[in-house]
């Protein structure tokens, strides 16, 4: 069924009666094919239940989220009891049955949700308490990020024991770090000048080496650069097909990905035919190369940009070539991961001919009602604190640098300054390469 599964459904699993209807009322999370984590009501109170189903390994599945559950309860570690543990009526999948925590926020949410960079720093390092209590314990969470951790009652909980790795004793220095690189570079690379007092914190938590942070600090630095540069490159490959985050469109003529935050009846009838909103905006450009436009559907703004065929010899290039709206949806994704702040993007549509050909394509995005900086410049240069702007490129450059981005069209009216945050803007222009040396 895909990821649109209708709820409340029914599914048949065992019980000490042999056979009952379990009630499915909210689907939180599924991975299609492998496993459903949702909401249901059994023996009159609500469950969190965890549906095991990928055919020839749902029972090593089920038994792995058993296992890290249980090894985090025996170190003592917070996290949701275990009621019981079934399997589906047919023999073809096993349910987990585990505390719902009612109360609870996920710390990714209160992250996002937090207007200060104090507050945001303070959910850090209620991660980096709970990770500290794992490696005591010589526990690792190989997936770790901030939405396996939830805030509930006062207590950080650890979830998701499908992840957990258990070893003999406290863990080395050398996997601590690795595995803190990888929850460090979860986040915005603005927030790497404190991982200094993040490892310093985790260093007191632990008391696990003699050496201080300035002897470790060029080692988890490296193991940060090292696991975001993965992080982007398992991104570039989620970024053309169906994720939880995404839905892609492939079909004769048409190949379209956009963002599931905006799915709607509308949405669907514009990715079908993108020249009928764009023929009631409000015109921004209009040039040979591109269109673009200011729309506005589902109570919310919009850039639109075409990407037009210019002659005929353009369009055969166009053919076989990513086109600029994709090169616009890979990189603006690419930024955001960065923390680089860039227009939010919400769909790419390719015209195809035969599944595979190229020709017009259209991108929407963010609509950011303001100046660029060169009007800013040109309007009222003392307006603008021309110190703070600087040190916002220069954050940007060495980020461009350390992740091998070049930007091929950075003239001032690609990027708007406002709120201390630098936007860029014309994202087809720009490049990730695989050496630094061609960046």
């Amino acid at each position: 069924m895909g990821r649109h599964i209708p709820t409340p459904f029914y599914l048949a699993i065992t019980d000490d009666h042999g056979e009952a209807m379990l009630r499915i009322e909210t689907v939180m999370r599924i991975i299609p094919g492998k496993r459903i984590v949702a909401l249901s009501t059994w023996k009159d109170q609500p469950k969190l239940v965890k549906i095991f189903f990928r055919r020839g390994h749902w029972k090593q599945n089920m038994l792995r989220d058993l296992t890290g559950l249980t090894l985090l309860r025996q170190a003592a570690i917070p996290t949701p009891k275990i009621f019981s543990q079934t399997t589906t009526a047919d023999k073809q999948g096993a349910v987990l049955f585990i505390e719902y925590l009612q109360q609870g926020t996920s710390l990714l949410k209160m992250f996002r949700r937090a207007k200060e960079i104090d507050e945001q720093i303070s959910i850090v390092e209620m991660g980096i308490e709970s990770i500290a209590c794992c490696h005591r314990a010589g526990l690792m969470q190989k997936d770790i990020h901030l939405d396996n951790f939830m805030l509930s009652s006062g207590k950080v909980y650890v979830l998701d024991g499908g992840d957990i790795k258990g070893t003999d004793g406290i863990l080395s220095m050398q996997d601590s770090l690795r595995n803190l690189a990888v929850f460090f570079a979860q986040f915005p690379t603005s927030m790497d000048n404190r991982i200094p007092n993040f490892l310093s914190r985790y260093l007191e938590l632990t008391s696990a080496t003699t050496e201080s942070v300035d002897e470790l600090l060029p080692e988890i630095i490296k193991n940060v650069v090292a696991s975001r540069q993965r992080r982007l490159q398992i991104l570039e490959g989620k970024l053309f097909r169906s994720t939880t985050a995404h839905r892609m469109i492939r079909t004769f003529n048409r190949f379209a990905v956009y963002d599931r935050a905006i799915h709607s009846d509308v949405l669907e009838q514009f990715i079908q035919n993108p020249d009928a909103l764009l023929s009631k905006g409000m015109m921004l450009k209009k040039g040979d190369s591109s269109t673009v436009v200011m729309i506005q559907f589902g109570g919310r703004d919009y850039v639109l940009k075409r990407y037009n065929i210019k002659s005929f010899t353009h369009g055969l290039k166009r053919l076989f070539q990513p086109s600029r709206a994709h090169k616009s949806w890979r990189n603006a994704s690419v930024l955001e991961m960065l923390g680089i702040a860039t227009p939010h993007p919400y769909a790419m549509i390719e015209e195809r001919v035969f599944w595979i050909f190229r020709r017009r394509a259209w991108f929407l995005c963010e609509y950011i009602n303001d100046e660029n900086l060169l009007q800013q410049l040109e309007r009222d240069i003392d307006s603008i604190q021309m110190a703070e702007v600087l040190e916002q490129f220069q954050s940007l450059l060495n980020t461009m640098k350390v992740y091998n981005v070049s930007h091929g069209d950075m003239k001032a009216s690609n990027f708007i300054y406002r709120n201390k945050q630098l936007y860029v803007f014309d994202l087809d222009a720009m490049s990730r390469h695989r050496s630094s040396s061609k960046a």
